[in-house]
This record gives structure tokens, C-alpha cells and sequence, in this order.
């Protein structure tokens, strides 16, 4: 998934959680942590792979038995600080990235390209290409082939239906009053 997908699927997830429970439309702080949260796995694992040559993309930030302490962790220390509840926006983009990274092949029964999910258990799978040039160059591509037929693309290819979710995020966001934007906004100005 890129990632306005996984800030699109953690935003959903997340202003549906925060009116049903709550009764009220996402936070400025919390959002932000979500944003962050959703793509912290690739943060970890990209570097890794692009500078170091470490795993092919997911490995560590996108095992379960490294984000369950590091969110169990990140949740005591909240709690003990009274930011319990930027601790549980965080996990929500962790555990919505693996979820929309993993969904695919856990529906059909086929662990195989999840396997990074138990790492170090099992081995994470190899990937032919995961370079940042090479994600460049996808995107460009499809860019350019909606182009040609773009209601094809926009409804049955990955890339497309992404750039549709992100419409909807969008407008859902514009729903909630945009949360988080007026906290970057305060941030700056404060600054200066």
C-alpha cells in the first residue's frame, strides 16, 4: 500500500472510532500521532532496506512481535503522562499499516508474503525491487497510464482506487474540521 493509502485507511479507522466512542470528531494532537503512526512501520523499514540493504522493505517496523511491546510501551509511558490517548492514535496507524500491507494475502490463506508479520520467527519475503527510484517510477507510470483510460485504473487498479480513497479521506477530513492542521498551524506560528 503507499502511503496516502495507509494515512487513508488509519484516518477512516480512526474518525469512526473517535465518533462512535466518543461522540466527537478527531483531535488536532491525536491526529497528528496517527499520521505518524501509520507510517512508521515503512520509516523503520525503508531506510533499512535503501541505505543499509537490511530486509527488503518489511521486516522490523512491520512485525507484530516488535509493534505489540513497542505500542504497549508507548501506551504506559502516555498513561503515566496523561497522553494515553496519543499513544492509542500511534498503534492505530501501526496496526491499520500491517493490516492494509497484509490484508491481501492473509484473505486468500497464503501466509507466505505476510511471513514478515512473526519476523524474527519467520524470514521476511523477498521482494524483486524496493529501491525509493523504483517506487518513483511506478508512480509515475501509473500516473501516466490514467491518463489513457482512467476509469479503469481508478476502479480496479490498486493505485487508482488509493488515489480515490485519498479523495474520500480528504473529504472526511474537510468533514472533521481538518484535525491536526490547525495544530501545525499553531506550532508555526508560536515558533515565530
Amino acid at each position: 500500500m503507499l502511503p496516502w493509502g495507509h494515512l487513508g485507511v488509519g484516518y477512516l479507522v480512526y474518525t469512526v472510532g473517535t465518533r462512535v466512542l466518543l461522540d466527537r470528531p478527531p483531535q488536532g494532537q491525536p491526529v497528528l500521532a496517527l499520521a505518524l503512526g501509520t507510517q512508521a512501520p515503512d520509516l523503520i523499514d525503508k531506510p533499512l532496506n535503501w541505505w543499509f540493504d537490511v530486509f527488503d522493505g518489511r521486516a522490523i517496523g512491520h512485525s507484530l512481535l516488535t509493534t505489540i511491546p513497542i505500542c504497549l510501551l508507548l501506551f504506559l509511558i502516555g498513561k503515566r503522562y496523561d497522553r494515553g490517548g496519543l499513544a492509542v492514535a500511534v498503534s492505530i496507524g501501526v496496526f491499520t499499516h500491517l493490516l492494509g500491507d497484509a490484508w491481501r494475502p492473509l484473505l486468500a490463506g497464503n501466509f507466505e508474503p505476510a511471513s514478515y508479520l512473526l519476523w524474527p520467527l519467520f524470514s521476511p519475503p523477498t521482494y524483486p525491487s524496493d529501491s525509493f527510484a523504483d517506487h518513483l517510477q511506478q508512480w509515475v507510470a501509473h500516473v501516466q497510464t490514467l491518463q489513457t483510460f482512467p476509469w479503469r485504473h481508478l476502479l480496479f487498479d490498486q493505485f487508482g482506487v488509493q488515489l480515490l480513497l485519498a479523495v474520500v479521506v480528504f473529504t472526511v477530513w474537510a468533514l472533521d474540521g481538518f484535525p491536526g492542521a490547525r495544530t501545525i498551524l499553531d506550532w508555526i506560528t508560536r515558533r515565530a
